[in-house]
């Protein structure tokens, strides 16, 4: 009975001491990313005064808020904004969303160019990663784009003049059969003529 006792005694000590290291795992591994979130910060000095400066959420959160909005709606908030790190941020974020023309996109790189080196390496790391090279890729693609739809819209327009061309050829070929049958049949009609006088 008393083997019983220390068994069910030891089985309990044993699995509520597993629960507590799996809770302070589970703490530690909680303010690793608190910690670790702390470093995406807009200016890597976390003691400057940028609002949000190192709350990755927040950020987060207004990009994909913003997303869904049409493109008038973004700019009108672009327009609004100022030059600080933070507004320059909300600019980029803002010109990342569908039906965000080329130019604006382009600005935003601009944006993106002077604000990256101001951002902790954590933070500008990210934004690399998750906005600043997919921009880019996609202005390259619709710059080659441009340019191929242009070689088409020019290459229709040779093909359009060339079939312009050989109408008239044929015309004028037409036009010289004409004449000819014409003056074969003169010819005919004037040695007919000739053989009946």
């Amino acid at each position: 009975m008393i083997w019983r006792l220390i068994i069910v005694t030891s089985a309990s000590l044993l699995f509520s001491g597993c629960s507590i290291i799996e809770k302070w795992q589970q703490q530690k591994s909680e303010a690793n990313v608190t910690e670790q979130a702390a470093d995406y910060c807009i200016v890597a000095d976390q003691e400057s005064d940028v609002p949000n400066n190192c709350d990755l959420r927040y950020w987060l959160a207004f990009w994909v808020e913003h997303d869904s909005l049409r493109w008038t709606q973004r700019r009108d908030k672009i327009d609004q904004l100022g030059d600080s790190p933070s507004d320059t941020l909300k600019k980029v974020l803002l010109s990342q969303g569908k039906g965000t023309p080329y130019q604006d996109r382009l600005r935003a790189q601009g944006w993106a160019d002077d604000l990256l080196p101001k951002l902790s390496q954590p933070m500008r790391d990210l934004i690399l990663v998750i906005i600043y090279q997919p921009s880019q890729q996609l202005l390259e693609f619709e710059s080659a784009l441009t340019i191929l739809t242009r070689i088409n819209t020019n290459q229709s327009k040779e093909l359009d003049a060339q079939k312009e061309r050989l109408l008239e050829q044929q015309q004028q070929i037409e036009q010289l059969l004409k004449i000819e049958a014409s003056m074969m049949q003169q010819t005919d009609s004037s040695e007919n003529n000739e053989r009946n006088n």
